[in-house]
């Protein structure tokens, strides 16, 4: 996305995802960018992306390698996007504005394909995902997220503070390798979720946009998953 990303001097912000978090580099720029947003109800599909390339109003601050671990895919003439991480992470987002009052809800589909080995996403050292997909809240200058994963190891409805960031609530919605290989739909209403773990802090609370990250880098082995039809709209 043109401009989504300014020129970054040393010592200044762009050092700090290397130590703290790619999704929260992410959002710090997001809120700045100037904004084109759609209007809800919107979804996020790739009917209209090239299969094998990297999918159009999707960016990351990783440049170099995003194209290397997200990617257009086709089966039986359906579109969607494949994560394939090995030892790596790169996050990408889609710059998109709503309120969660008038619209809480978010749909989308997912697909585990290769978990990685031996994480923990409770511990930095064991904190990667298959999939996972955050959305990015208002806040200035720190935003806050909530993050929905597909867990390995933790039991669906946990929910804690992510290791890098306590501004991170992390949501296992699903767990477990049963469903590896197939499509599966999620529904979360964002708002009650909001209203759980962060309170009333904000009367009418905006999202700004939405986060995918599929990784491997702490456990340094690979992680493979696909996204689909990321919806969001009032029911």
């Amino acid at each position: 996305m043109k401009g989504l990303f300014p020129s970054f001097k040393k010592g200044g912000i762009y050092p700090s995802f290397r130590e703290c978090s790619l999704p929260l580099i992410w959002a710090l720029i997001l809120l700045q960018a100037p904004a084109l947003f759609a209007q809800p109800p919107f979804t996020l599909h790739f009917a209209n992306d090239e299969p094998g390339k990297f999918p159009a109003g999707w960016s990351s601050p990783d440049k170099e390698n995003m194209g290397r671990v997200y990617w257009v895919r086709e089966e039986g003439g359906h579109k969607f996007l494949r994560a394939d991480a090995k030892g790596i992470s790169v996050p990408i987002g889609c710059e998109k504005a709503w309120g969660l009052e008038e619209f809480p809800v978010l749909h989308w589909r997912w697909r585990a394909m290769a978990f990685p080995e031996g994480t923990n996403e409770r511990e930095k050292t064991g904190n990667d995902n298959v999939l996972s997909l955050y959305v990015v809240l208002g806040g200035w200058p720190i935003p806050r997220f909530i993050k929905y994963i597909w867990s390995d190891t933790l039991p669906v409805g946990t929910i804690f503070d992510s290791p890098l960031s306590g501004r991170t609530k992390v949501f296992v919605i699903r767990s477990g390798r049963s469903s590896a290989g197939k499509w599966v739909s999620e529904e979360r209403n964002v708002l009650a979720d909001y209203r759980r773990v962060f309170g009333e802090r904000e009367k009418n609370p905006s999202a700004k946009g939405i986060l995918l990250l599929t990784d491997s880098d702490n456990t340094g082995t690979q992680a493979v998953g696909d996204y689909d039809a990321i919806t969001v709209g009032a029911n």
